[in-house]
């Protein structure tokens, strides 16, 4: 085997901008939407307003905190929808016709919804098949379950005792926007304090690259799946908890706007970046959209019509971001001083060549 040195140029003057930019744009794009619909309407800033604002992006902002790790790996998670909706209709069956105390039936969920995410992730790893594929079948499977659970019938008269654990108050402060932040807190520090974190990221990078280095690709998928299931049931049983009934479709609507919520919030579809924080931002601008249009009296089919082009205009920003020098990913670096460096490679062709010549 032969080992040849290549001599490279390298710059030394990677600096880390304190400010990101880009991430700071989705902040400034949210509180001039804020500004707009408060001008427009008075009423749009009062506190009880903003507070149902808060509430209406819970659902959207706990799916697309899992979609988020989902679509950091590379892949897409489509049936988050169908997965809210049977855990919802499980876990109020289960308290309604079984007897199941609220606490019990909330954790059952929570299983039911990590074990449907993670069957997505095995399908992904073990049979190769591509997650929109994938998860597109498990949506109609989850769906159809949902379906044959009740026989499509809705299930009222969920007990009081679930509805005040997941839709009360205390200090005023909605527990949902509670459960939203301390499921925000612990998802980023997943994401950025710990190894998984990291393996997630460099998945999503380069799978081969993350694989050479030692990372259990695999398993990180199907973890990733888990919790975007997980992440989804919760929000099932929140929608639950604020109308008191489960319905078999449920869950449906809020696919495409979580996926809007984490595409706003910068998750790059190509896989390797997302935040947490502009995820959160991302379901808050949504939240506020739907509700300063209902303030203007503007008819709720021009609802998707906004969204759509909210959602057009944040992957373009996102796209061409890359070649805004201000914009781009990791913000503006500086001219950098070229240095030459020796990097010593193996050249495998080089090394192919000497094992014949043996």
């Amino acid at each position: 085997m032969t080992i040849t040195t290549h001599t490279v140029s390298t710059s030394t003057a990677q600096t880390r901008p304190p400010v990101n930019f880009q991430a700071l744009a989705i902040f400034i794009a949210a509180a001039i939407i804020f500004a707009v619909f408060g001008i427009l309407n008075p009423n749009f800033l009062a506190f009880d307003n903003l507070r149902d604002i808060a509430v209406s992006a819970c659902v959207n902002a706990l799916i697309g905190i899992g979609l988020t790790y989902v679509i950091i790996t590379g892949g897409i998670d489509l049936s988050v929808g169908s997965i809210a909706s049977l855990t919802g209709i499980i876990s109020a069956t289960l308290m309604v016709n079984g007897g199941v105390p609220a606490i019990p039936a909330l954790l059952i969920g929570l299983v039911l919804g990590f074990l449907a995410g993670a069957t997505n992730g095995v399908l992904i790893t073990a049979l190769k098949l591509p997650p929109f594929i994938a998860t597109l079948g498990t949506m109609s499977v989850y769906q159809g379950l949902a379906y044959v659970a009740t026989n499509g019938t809705p299930v009222y008269n969920v007990p009081a005792s679930f509805v005040l654990l997941l839709n009360s108050y205390i200090g005023g402060v909605p527990i949902v926007v509670l459960v939203v932040a301390i499921v925000a807190v612990l998802a980023w520090l997943l994401l950025r304090r710990t190894v998984f974190g990291q393996n997630v990221i460099a998945t999503g990078g380069s799978e081969e690259t993350a694989w050479l280095s030692g990372v259990r690709v695999n398993r990180v998928k199907i973890l990733v799946y888990g919790i975007s299931g997980t992440l989804a049931a919760l929000a099932g049983l929140v929608v639950v908890a604020r109308i008191s009934a489960a319905q078999s479709e449920a869950g449906a609507p809020y696919l495409l706007t979580a996926i809007a919520a984490a595409v706003i919030g910068g998750a790059n579809l190509m896989g390797g970046e997302g935040r947490i924080a502009g995820t959160l931002v991302g379901a808050l601008i949504l939240g506020a959209l739907t509700n300063g249009l209902v303030l203007l009296n503007v008819p709720s089919f021009y609802e998707q019509i906004v969204t759509g082009l909210v959602v057009v205009i944040a992957v373009a920003l996102d796209q061409g971001s890359k070649g805004w020098p201000v914009l781009r990913r990791g913000g503006h670096r500086p001219a950098a001083t070229p240095e030459t460096t020796s990097v010593t490679t193996v050249s495998a062709k080089e090394a192919a060549r000497a094992a014949k010549r043996k």
